[in-house]
């Protein structure tokens, strides 16, 4: 390298590195500063839309699957339409979880109805209502009963002519022949907009025997966006296709009554300007629009439903939002570039480290842990031959330690993905019984123990019960393992067929013997529950025309009892064997 008098390097180079350095590092800013406040307001609405997303998925799906379960219930067991008082039992359980949740109901060819309701507006107020137990075609409300399950009639509510064959959730499932929406339309009564989901239910043969339904409120998603907080001047909103309004973060109805006649808010004629021209953009994605002399960043994304319903998301953010960014970190820039160009000149002063610097800045590098450090030194540190040759060797090492790094951080990577995945496989088989589905013996004595505690710390009653398939030596003998396995496999099902799924248990406990743990139900419900059990293996053999039974021994825990989990077994355990010696097919309490 040439060398060059100290003077010029005291004045040229200093000089020269404050002009350029300091025009670099403004210039360079204010892109960058630009540059992020954008990515800032892009970021917060993607921000808000996931939040919003999820919140509509969350609210939509067990409206959607209770819809499903129960078209499932009545298409595989036609005969539950024939004690419709238990089917709204049934619905009265699927309706608490959920405070949205405002209709669960089923409509037979006949003409008959039976659905759990409950007040959009109020929610946790259950009741029964039937167009078949006061009158024939006389629609009545009824209070629950846990026994009877519809049980005496409500004398404030009013009675009157229902055939839910005339209506529309009836007529849309029928023509359709198949899950269908309904239209978004405000309940009667009530300030609040619902929707509703129908299904048809047909036999093996193709016969209509009805129409189930499920019906919710949309109040909450109403509320959802208005408890959202924004930076001033955003709006959100959520609207159909059309650009019906569903839920808005404002104040503003969603719908106007006039002479009687339903009008729902919508976009092309809303009173808030922004929420016009955003509904002149059918474009999904970020786009900017002006609303009266202010940029507003909008966002739109369609949200896909099952069976064919869409919704739109829409935010709008003002364009100031990002601007106050901007202009506080550029006031900043400012700052910095006038102290770098102080810095730069109180540099030149210490000339003197010309030959110090970059051997000290070499060292650090050197003592460091961090290889990047080294990898980021310059090629050409000095005027000095050997202070370059040892940066340039450094750098070397420094990229080929990295590479390798990089590799033993990549296998361990991988190498640990596979042990967790093999962890999960054994775990879960270490649990499950491989034939039936259920818990094994190991999977049951985890889940019972839980249950115990639980139920001990909750005050609730427990019920566990411990079955044996009678003469199944014979089933073996007679036909084989492999229809033994078949008759495994069926008990399992009508065993889990006739359990809560959220909250009971079914296991294989060992040959062929199960256990069965029902929480928080009263004896009364469980004792209902195995008698169906057995009525479906009277009425469904298990192979080849061949019936079985179960002897059931049955302990029921009361609430704030305290019993351990032998205990619990080895009286279930005695119940069960005393069922045996008496005769087998029977329930030992």
């Amino acid at each position: 390298m040439k060398t060059v008098p100290l003077r010029w390097l005291i004045v040229i180079p200093f000089v020269v590195l404050a002009v350029v350095l300091g025009a670099a590092m403004y210039l360079l800013s204010s892109v960058t500063i630009a540059d992020i406040a954008d990515k800032i307001g892009k970021q917060y609405i993607k921000e808000v839309e996931g939040r919003i997303y999820d919140r509509v998925q969350d609210f939509v799906t067990p409206f959607i699957s209770i819809a499903e379960v129960n078209l499932a219930a009545f298409t595989h067991r036609p005969e539950l339409l024939n004690d419709l008082p238990a089917v709204a039992g049934r619905f009265y359980e699927q309706a608490l979880p959920y405070s949205q949740m405002t209709f669960i109901s089923v409509a037979t060819a006949d003409g008959r109805y039976v659905n759990s309701t409950q007040s959009p507006m109020k929610s946790g107020q259950h009741n029964i209502a039937a167009n078949f137990v006061y009158e024939p075609f006389v629609m009545a409300g009824f209070e629950y009963d846990p026994k009877t399950f519809i049980g005496p009639k409500i004398e404030a509510d009013p009675t009157f002519l229902y055939d839910p064959r005339e209506r529309p959730f009836y007529r849309r499932a029928v023509n359709n022949k198949q899950i269908t929406w309904g239209n978004i339309e405000p309940y009667y009564g009530f300030p609040t907009l619902g929707i509703d989901l129908s299904a048809p239910i047909y036999d093996e043969n193709g016969t209509l025997l009805g129409v189930t339904a499920t019906s919710i409120a949309l109040v909450e998603l109403d509320k959802y966006l208005a408890s959202l907080e924004l930076v001033e001047g955003a709006y959100l909103f959520l609207a159909e296709n059309n650009g019906d309004l569903i839920a808005t973060s404002g104040q503003g109805a969603l719908y106007q009554t006039e002479n009687g006649v339903i009008t729902r808010s919508n976009l092309n004629d809303h009173s808030n300007k922004a929420f016009q021209l955003a509904s002149q953009s059918a474009k999904e994605g970020m786009q900017e629009i002006a609303v009266e002399g202010e940029n507003y960043l909008y966002y739109q994304r369609s949200i896909d439903l099952k069976y064919g319903k869409q919704w739109q998301i829409g935010i709008l953010i003002p364009r100031s939002y990002q601007q106050g960014f901007l202009d506080s970190y550029t006031q900043s820039v400012i700052v910095i570039t006038l102290l770098l160009f102080i810095c730069i000149a109180g540099v030149g002063s210490l000339v003197a480290w010309y030959i110090g610097k970059p051997i000290h800045r070499l060292s650090q590098a050197a003592k460091g842990n961090n290889l990047k450090s080294i990898q980021q030194l310059p090629t050409a540190m000095s005027g000095v031959r050997e202070i370059n040759a040892l940066s340039q060797g450094l750098s070397s090492m420094a990229d080929n330690l990295s590479d390798i790094m990089q590799n033993l951080e990549d296998k361990v990577a991988e190498r640990t993905s596979y042990l967790q995945g093999e962890n999960e496989h054994l775990l879960e088989s270490a649990l499950t019984d491989e034939l039936t589905g259920l818990y094994n013996r190991r999977g049951f004595n985890q889940a019972i123990e839980e249950a115990l505690v639980y139920s001990q710390e909750k005050g609730q009653q427990l019920t566990f019960v411990l079955c044996d398939i009678d003469h199944f030596k014979r089933v073996n003998d007679e036909f084989g393992h492999s229809v033994g396995d078949l008759a495994l496999v069926s008990v399992a099902m009508n065993l889990k067929h006739h359990v809560r799924f959220a909250s009971d248990i079914v296991a294989r406990y060992g040959g062929e013997e199960f256990a069965l743990v029902f929480l928080n139900a009263d004896i009364e419900q469980v004792l209902l529950r195995l008698n169906r059990i057995r009525r479906g293996f009277a009425q469904n053999p298990v192979v080849k025309g061949e019936h079985i039974t179960m002897s059931f021994g049955v302990v029921h825990v009361c609430e704030g009892e305290v019993i351990s989990m032998e205990a619990l077994i080895e009286q279930a355990d005695k119940k069960l064997y005393q069922a045996k010696n008496t005769g087998r097919d029977q329930i030992i309490l």
